[in-house]
């Protein structure tokens, strides 16, 4: 049950991404050409419907698994390997208030998911860390650091998003929102380089296994996308923060930094995906870790876009114009893939999708 709450999670984050990039691309003031603007917008209500149904979904399966098995429960949130997939609870909540803000302008809706997210994230993520750091039993680096950790960096800029686009309509002095947001940035700023730093390292100087980087390390790609996006989204939310105006180069230098991060990881984790295949050579079925592959390209997309826009840099609007439909047929393939793997399963007659290892970064998947 579990890997399906994991499987709903990524795919709604994957969701918001692309109907963000939907709308954002509606915009463009006249310079898309209407036919091209309405393909987008209703490609990015159809996903919006899509994600209506998957998220309750994944509420109604996390709070059963909390209430039916509560000390299995505590006990995954709590290990090393397990914990930090449950962190994204918190991206997929902010993402669908994001979609609900951006398509529907449903203010109360959204800030109603903003404070879901942040009770969540301040429940779950000091719940991991405080129990992975008074465990008596502790996994070696390699058993117990996976590219799911990555998890807190998504989890914390993800509510970044969302609250910088709900920030506007808050009562009081607009700087005490924003200087909240922008701590929460730089927070999830520090955590992607302190975690990236131990997982290069992991990478780089511990033997792997084939199935470690099929889909594992992808998330390294949707961390700092993420990051960028949060990063210009804020700057929108900075700008009637007069106080906080100094602060302004310095977040659009930073989202910059990751957007370079990120484009850097993409040959990379290809590269690894492309010698998974060839080194273990496996039958071709679907599984969950796939998700984390897809998320990535799509908040990829959706954060490139962004930062165009923030710089303001037009030329680069060329990459998310073509990389949007290659996150899309993945996202196609996968979402394809995933009903026909239910179906035969319903029927008695599939073979078990291919589980995800114990220690893999794809367990968020």
């Amino acid at each position: 049950m579990y890997r399906s709450l994991s499987c709903i999670s990524n795919r709604s984050s994957m969701v918001s991404g692309l109907s963000n990039i939907g709308k954002e691309q509606n915009g463009e003031n006249g310079k898309t050409r209407a036919a091209h603007e309405l393909e987008l917008t209703a490609l990015a209500e159809a996903l919006f419907y899509v994600n209506l149904v998957a998220y309750p979904l994944l509420v109604l399966l996390f709070v059963g698994r909390a209430l039916v098995g509560f000390r299995a429960f505590w006990a995954e949130l709590t290990s090393h390997a397990q914990g930090p997939t449950f962190l994204a609870f918190m991206p997929a909540t902010c993402l669908m208030g994001s979609q609900l803000v951006q398509l529907r302008h449903n203010m109360a809706a959204g800030n109603a998911l903003w404070v879901l997210g942040l009770v969540g994230w301040a429940v779950l993520l000091y719940a991991l860390l405080l129990g992975t750091s008074t465990a008596r039993q502790k996994p070696d680096l390699e058993k117990g650091l996976t590219g799911a950790w990555l998890l807190l960096v998504v989890a914390t800029e993800a509510l970044v998003v969302l609250g910088a686009r709900l920030a506007p309509q808050w009562p009081g002095p607009p700087e005490a929102a924003v200087l909240g947001l922008a701590g929460a940035f730089l927070v999830g700023a520090v955590l992607y380089v302190v975690l990236i730093t131990l997982l290069v390292y992991r990478l780089t100087f511990v033997p792997l296994a084939g199935e470690e980087v099929g889909a594992a390390y992808w998330i390294s790609v949707g961390a700092s996308a993420i990051t960028v996006l949060a990063g210009c989204t804020l700057l929108k939310a900075m700008q009637p923060a007069h106080a906080l105006a100094d602060l302004q180069p310095f977040i659009k230098g930073l989202s910059l930094l990751f957007w370079a991060i990120s484009t850097w990881w993409l040959p990379l984790v290809a590269g690894l995906r492309l010698w998974n295949h060839l080194h273990t050579r496996p039958a071709f079925a679907y599984s969950p870790l796939y998700w984390s592959m897809v998320f990535p390209l799509g908040m990829y997309t959706a954060a490139t876009l962004q930062l165009a826009t923030a710089l303001p840099l037009p030329a680069l609007r060329v990459v998310p114009t073509y990389f949007f439909y290659l996150a899309l047929l993945a996202w196609g393939f996968t979402f394809g893939a995933m009903l026909f793997h239910l179906v035969q399963q319903l029927r008695g007659g599939s073979p078990q999708a291919t589980p995800p290892p114990a220690a893999s970064a794809g367990r968020p998947a």
